[in-house]
């Protein structure tokens, strides 16, 4: 599992006069360097020793492609200036005796640290200049121990709220790198995933308030308790993601899924539902099944595509799609919350009109008769690149009638609080011939049938243009 680390980039005289005028013109530097291996997914800090020894600026870096034989791009952004004069000698003295000599070698030459001289850098360099805390301390002693601390429960949701995010984000064309901010700064758990995040995406700001505007019944959303949202916004193409991640609702229940994504801009659904592998000594992972819960989350996701075919598509270009059938299974193993990567958990995603062939394939038979999906057996189905291809793209998803109906249905139950019957009543279809009619295609609101509240989670995405 890869880990956070740090790159020490020592600049001569000349580079460090080119690096200055990269900082005022567009805030970013990329400079060739001997080849390391970093993740590209994980964080990595980058602290610039000038040519008088000491440390002038710390930010964030990334490993970049090939930049000759033997050397790497390393790409800097987020960069900090140190108000706190700080050497490397001083550095070098602080640490302890048994990694005194990796840090002498790094912090004289340039170069990444090891595992251990970075855990004991990170600690010093907070302490003797107060400043770079906002921007390292989540890689600090404290800020690990508080992590470990969290429950198993506790660690199981933050790491699904957090992949349910990473995935919005892949699919709207937005850099993951935001989530790779996470910290606990408090000794208790976090209510959600994005209360973690750097306080510039919590705020209520004129942006995400018009944003969230747009999400189906979020003004009862901003009063539900433990609820919280964010705006992502990628710098270069404009896109911007609204999410929020909010408790007590009831559209997991009800339509059988964990994440609801909407592409707004082709007026598109898609449901995922995941489900969690087993580790298999042969196979690496497996799914056994047949599964009560996946059985009974079948069934909501098969009762609600049966309402939602009786509205056909509108015939326009961008109502176009390959399959109007917008439920999807994700099987992966176990999610493990990783605050320090960006990365997406690897994964089959399944349509469910494939699942119902797949799951009675002869295939999928185990030694003992019972039934497992493997990596081996599944044969066909979307990776992470894929997936994030086609819905991308709204080339699979709801027609722009059946997301109309969907999102009055969503914000009725939202409104609410409570759960609600998604029923269409078809045009040739007399009023009151239906005992129970809930959302008509002219997206009226009557007839709407109460169920009993429920507790569970919502994760609602929607893409901005």
């Amino acid at each position: 599992m890869a880990k956070p680390n740090a790159y020490v980039l020592r600049l001569d005289k000349a580079r460090a006069e080119v690096f200055a005028d990269a900082l005022n013109e567009s805030g970013l530097f990329a400079e060739a360097v001997p080849s390391f291996s970093h993740s590209r997914n994980v964080p990595l800090v980058c602290f610039i020793v000038g040519s008088q020894g000491r440390i002038t600026h710390i930010a964030s870096g990334r490993r970049g492609a090939n930049a000759g034989t033997q050397q790497s791009r390393l790409n800097v952004n987020d960069v900090e200036s140190l108000k706190t004069r700080l050497t490397v000698q001083k550095v070098i003295n602080g640490v302890p005796a048994r990694n005194r000599k990796v840090v002498a070698d790094r912090f004289r030459n340039g170069g990444l640290l090891t595992p251990k001289a970075f855990d004991e850098v990170i600690d010093l360099i907070v302490r003797l200049a107060p400043e770079t805390g906002k921007s390292i301390d989540r890689f600090t002693k404290t800020t690990r121990d508080r992590l470990s601390r969290l429950s198993g429960e506790a660690r199981e949701a933050l790491g699904q709220q957090k992949e349910a995010v990473a995935t919005a984000m892949s699919l709207a064309g937005i850099d993951r790198a935001p989530l790779r901010e996470w910290a606990l700064h408090e000794d208790a758990a976090p209510q959600s995933f994005l209360d973690g995040l750097s306080e510039s995406r919590q705020r209520e700001d004129e942006m995400i308030v018009r944003d969230l505007s747009m999400v189906p019944g979020y003004e009862f959303i901003r009063r539900v308790p433990n609820a919280s949202a964010a705006v992502f916004q990628d710098e270069e193409t404009g896109n911007r993601l609204t999410v929020v991640l909010a408790n007590r609702l009831r559209l997991e229940e009800q339509t059988g899924t964990d994440l609801i994504y909407y592409n707004e801009r082709f007026k598109s659904f898609v449901l995922v539902q995941y489900k969690a592998m087993e580790p298999d000594e042969n196979e690496g992972s497996i799914f056994r099944f047949p599964e009560k819960k996946l059985s009974e989350e079948i069934e909501r996701m098969e009762a609600f595509l049966e309402e939602l075919t009786k509205l056909e598509e509108s015939g326009t270009t961008d109502d176009f799609r390959l399959n109007n059938d917008p439920f999807f299974l994700k099987f992966c193993p176990r999610i493990q919350f990783e605050p320090d990567s960006s990365a997406l958990t690897k994964g089959m995603y399944v349509p469910l009109s494939y699942w119902k062939r797949l799951s009675d394939d002869d295939a999928l038979l185990g030694p003992k008769g019972g039934r497992r999906l493997a990596y081996s057996n599944v044969r066909r189905y979307f990776d992470n690149s894929a997936f994030v291809s086609v819905v991308k793209g709204a080339w699979v998803g709801t027609c722009v009638d059946q997301s109309a109906v969907i999102e009055q249905w969503m914000r009725a139950i939202i409104e609410t609080g409570r759960s609600i019957t998604f029923a269409v009543k078809p045009d040739d279809e007399p009023d009151g011939e239906k005992e129970s009619v809930g959302i008509a295609p002219d997206l009226g609101l009557d007839g709407l049938e109460i169920e009993d509240d429920a507790e569970e989670l919502i994760r609602v995405i929607i893409e901005r243009d």
